[in-house]
């Protein structure tokens, strides 16, 4: 790796895209093979990236129907991409190499710390042993008691289709392999299925030195303020949604109107959980009402937290902005949480990171409705491309309508949603430190 760096002279967060690029290649050409798909031809090289990129970067979104449109190697081929882009193909080379011996230098050691967003390099190889770890036995579980549920109506086939949801689920992924495009609408009463799937998406969201710090510190006092802080961010998102998208879905019979209240208030959590970033989905959104589609769009733009599965611009993020805004409002100079003081530079970054996150989806937004000629109504694209860009990989069936150029925007914006946009742009520009000061002049603003 160090050769390769002096060689090609690239950056850490440039080595961290490369990866997926690798990986996005290798998935796009074993799609494209006849041994992949049913009709025996393989996908068309666009469907085949598109896909794969949507696996590679844990989306969801889709051209093709797994279940009806692919064999058991592509299946294979689509859970190993999820697997592997859900941790990262870093993590798990590093891992492999670390484990025969390999002894990693500092710039090495530097790109491993930017692929896991940390500020540090104590502990990053025996974080990287309890990311395998937990997600191996959270999987592993889950996958197993899936098998069981299945069994009863896919038989032998059963324990295939528990590994596969389980994956897919704990990757904050969304594929399912029930067909049709149907996701869970036509299992919006199996309650067991939706709270294994739900907590999947909960633990693959928030994080694993969340993760750690709970299973490790017995106290809450114990936590570390990330800790803290993503479980009450992701508690009231929670909450909040689904409240809101029960609230507006309440007399809506093409969504839940139909259903008991306690039956609502179970689908209307489940989607408040999955829209963050996961994608599965328990009745149809392209019914719901434009208010929940928006509320949707919010939560799919947030997303998850720091060194999970999924995406967005991180609930920890939303919620410095937050605390940001409110002590402009209280006319203080330091954001106080829990005891702790954030840094100036942490606020400056959350700001770049919801400045750069809301200007990509809308630029993204304005070309595919470039491209697509208003077809479709601006909130069915906004919902599209912020479901690509937060990894979430919800649709509202017009996925598979998007021409050449629609998908290859769409492609790009799934692979900046994985990476990250602050490493995406880090990436792209040279950072030139200067010591040259020049003098304060205000401006009028607001």
């Amino acid at each position: 790796m160090d050769r390769l760096q002096k060689t090609f002279r690239l950056k850490p967060t440039q080595l961290i895209i490369m990866s997926f690029v690798f990986m996005i290649l290798l998935g796009t050409v074993l799609l494209m093979l006849p041994i992949s798909t049913t009709n025996n031809s393989g996908l068309h090289p666009v469907d085949a990236l598109f896909v794969s990129t949507s696996a590679s970067c844990v989306t969801g979104l889709t051209v093709v129907d797994l279940h009806n449109d692919l064999t058991i190697f592509g299946t294979i081929v689509m859970l190993f991409l999820i697997q592997v882009g859900g941790l990262g193909i870093m993590t798990l080379a590093t891992l492999v190499v670390h484990t025969m011996g390999y002894r990693f230098r500092l710039k090495e050691s530097l790109v491993l710390q930017e692929s896991l967003n940390q500020g540090g390099q104590a502990g990053l190889f025996e974080l990287i042993r309890r990311m395998i770890k937990y997600t191996l036995a959270i999987e592993l579980f889950f996958a197993v008691v899936l098998a069981i549920h299945f069994y009863p109506e896919f038989g032998i086939n059963a324990l295939g289709y528990g590994i596969f949801h389980s994956v897919s689920a704990f990757c904050n992924a969304g594929f399912d392999l029930f067909g049709n495009y149907d996701s869970l609408c036509k299992r919006n009463d199996d309650y067991f299925l939706m709270t294994c799937i739900g907590l999947l998406i909960i633990l693959g969201g928030i994080g694993f030195t969340v993760m750690s710090d709970v299973l490790h510190k017995k106290f809450w006092r114990n936590y570390s303020l990330h800790t803290k802080i993503v479980i009450v961010m992701n508690a009231a998102l929670i909450l909040v949604g689904t409240l809101l998208i029960f609230g507006v879905e309440y007399y809506n019979p093409d969504t839940v109107g139909n259903l008991s209240i306690p039956a609502q208030l179970a689908n209307a959590c489940f989607m408040s959980v999955s829209c963050r970033t996961a994608g599965f989905n328990s009745f149809d959104l392209a019914q719901t009402e434009q208010i929940t589609q928006l509320v949707m769009i919010i939560l799919m733009f947030i997303g998850a937290s720091p060194l999970s599965t999924g995406g967005g611009i991180k609930a920890t993020t939303f919620f410095i902005i937050l605390q940001s805004m409110w002590a402009v409002f209280k006319g203080k100079s330091e954001i106080i949480i829990f005891g702790r003081r954030i840094s100036r530079e942490l606020r400056d970054q959350a700001f770049a990171i919801f400045t750069m996150g809301t200007i990509w989806v809308v630029t993204a937004g304005i070309i595919l409705s470039i491209i697509d000629g208003e077809t479709h109504e601006l909130e069915e694209v906004i919902f599209e491309t912020v479901s690509g860009f937060g990894t979430v990989g919800m649709g509202i069936g017009i996925t598979s309508q998007w021409s050449m150029w629609g998908k290859l925007v769409l492609t790009l914006t799934m692979l900046v949603g994985r990476v990250g946009i602050m490493t995406f742009m880090l990436s792209l520009i040279t950072q030139k430190p200067t010591r040259i000061k020049y003098p304060k002049e205000d401006i009028m603003i607001g």
